[in-house]
């Protein structure tokens, strides 16, 4: 059969006829060819529709990186089902409530959420090979067919809604920038509920290359080894993992620069500092950060470490991505330099937040995802974060964007990292609060902290308060978990 279905799962069709011994995909000691990955796909299809899921069902599983997982979300997605992942050991209440959320015609999980729910134990799924997969899987569309809840570090989670054609779009526009081709080994390291893991994945299999997985990187030997081992090639790192191998690893991470071709690093604010050591480690590799969000696919990335490049850089918008840029009362910003909130348009926008048809209707207007993430133009079109319009801090009429204070404060050469938040005083109002973490045998001092900020921030950008803490409280897929502060008090 030669008819080309440009669907993900048809796509891993296509190279296990014409690439079959190929590998698709390594996970510890397993690797697994094209042509056996998707038998295995067709197998784990021809089950689900013995147990009644079609088109349209909607089929919830714990985002383990493991051969199962991979295996029913292809099956999932090739019949044109709805495929929700959620977090590897979702705690507590959390997947019972998410499957009552969604409607879930069928869970996939380590252990069984609520005592009604179609459940498969995930350790236990059947994984048979069709010895002669003729089947072809659903076509692109626009219907949904993958549900993504975002993290919820600063309100409540949501159910983001992707199409086949969105992830099309999405493709078509990365692909290039990142360079991945068949030769190509790309390691995957992040949650795969999450477009940042996810997409990765996809990506792989769109171009024929081989994915590694691995759950996070907190095994640095692990990490390393797996890159020498295996020939990676690509990796995708979020702030907080640059964060930690430039803190625990700069040797290593400078080994790498004869090695690795690409990394790519998005999904929060990534710290100049931190930006830079990464540059002087790695000169050779493609540094690539990148800006975008579940709702909006991604808008832009840039590489950052090209001659004569301004590293906050996020690069321009890609041509199928139409931005502008608004103030408060909805006027339209031309200036270069001037923040505004981002208004985005293109194939990769979300269809929607799954029931929450208010939520949806006031953050998709005339086909723009309307956000609170503030951005700038440079005087070459290029795109530049300013901060959150919910971070944003009121002092006394004036408004502070957190980042600002956070970028000034980590040039202090004692401290390791820092974090603003507003607080609530008794006696003050609303001010801010600072919690940092000091370098390893470096005493927390308040008063030399405040001296060095006031000599670079205008003094209503001061914080107030200053505390010390460990570590920063992140969620679990390395995002700052700024509700968590701000709760604490």
């Amino acid at each position: 059969m030669n008819d080309y279905n440009p669907a993900i799962t048809g796509i891993l069709r296509t190279f296990a006829r014409t690439t079959p011994d190929k590998t698709a995909l390594i996970i510890g000691e397993e690797e697994v060819s094209y042509a056996r990955l998707y038998r295995l796909i067709t197998g784990a299809a021809r089950f689900l529709q013995g147990r009644g899921i079609k088109e349209g069902s909607h089929v919830l599983s714990e985002a383990c990186p493991c051969l199962p997982f991979i295996v029913y979300e292809y099956a999932v997605l090739g019949l044109g089902a709805v495929h929700i992942p959620t977090e590897n050991r979702a705690p507590g209440g959390r997947l019972g409530e998410i499957a009552r959320a969604v409607d879930a015609d069928l869970v996939i999980s380590h252990e069984k959420p609520t005592a009604e729910t179609e459940w498969l134990s995930l350790a236990e799924l059947p994984l048979e090979e069709e010895e002669d997969p003729d089947w072809i899987p659903a076509p692109v569309s626009d219907a949904c067919s993958e549900i993504i809840f975002t993290t919820g570090t600063t309100g409540r989670s949501k159910g983001v809604m992707l199409s086949p054609r969105c992830l099309e779009v999405y493709l078509a526009a990365l692909n290039p920038s990142f360079g991945i081709r068949p030769e190509s080994v790309f390691l995957v390291t992040t949650p795969l509920n999450h477009v940042g893991g996810m997409h990765r994945i996809h990506q792989c299999f769109s171009v024929g290359c081989t994915a590694v997985l691995m759950e996070g990187i907190r095994n640095l030997k692990g990490f390393f080894d797996a890159i020498y081992r295996h020939g990676v090639t690509h990796t995708y790192l979020p702030p907080a993992s640059v964060k930690m191998l430039i803190t625990l690893a700069k040797k290593e991470v400078a080994a790498l620069d004869s090695r690795l071709e690409f990394i790519y690093t998005a999904s929060a604010p990534f710290p100049t500092k931190d930006m830079e050591t990464f540059i002087s480690l790695l000169p050779h590799v493609r540094l690539h950060q990148g800006y975008g969000s579940s709702e909006t696919g991604s808008i832009s990335n840039c590489r950052y470490n090209a001659p004569g490049k301004t590293i906050s850089s996020l690069g321009k918008p890609y041509d199928c991505v139409e931005v502008v840029l608004e103030d408060e009362e909805g006027n339209l910003i031309t200036e270069a330099g001037r923040p505004g909130f981002i208004r985005s348009r293109s194939g990769m926008n979300m269809l929607g937040y799954y029931k929450e048809p208010e939520l949806t209707a006031q953050t998709l207007k005339d086909g723009f995802i309307y956000s609170k993430d503030l951005l700038y133009f440079d005087e070459e079109g290029e795109l530049h974060f300013a901060g959150r319009g919910d971070d944003v801090i009121n002092i006394r009429g004036f408004k502070v964007a957190p980042p600002e204070v956070e970028e000034a404060a980590l040039q202090f050469p004692k401290l390791e990292e820092c974090v603003c938040v507003p607080f609530e005083d008794k006696a003050l109002g609303r001010v801010m609060k600072m919690v940092v973490v000091m370098k390893e045998g470096e005493v927390f001092d308040r008063e030399e902290i405040t001296a060095f900020l006031a000599e670079n921030l205008e003094d209503y950008k001061l914080p107030r308060i200053l505390e010390q803490l460990d570590a920063i409280p992140r969620t679990f897929n390395g995002k700052i978990d700024r509700r968590k502060l701000m709760e604490e008090g």
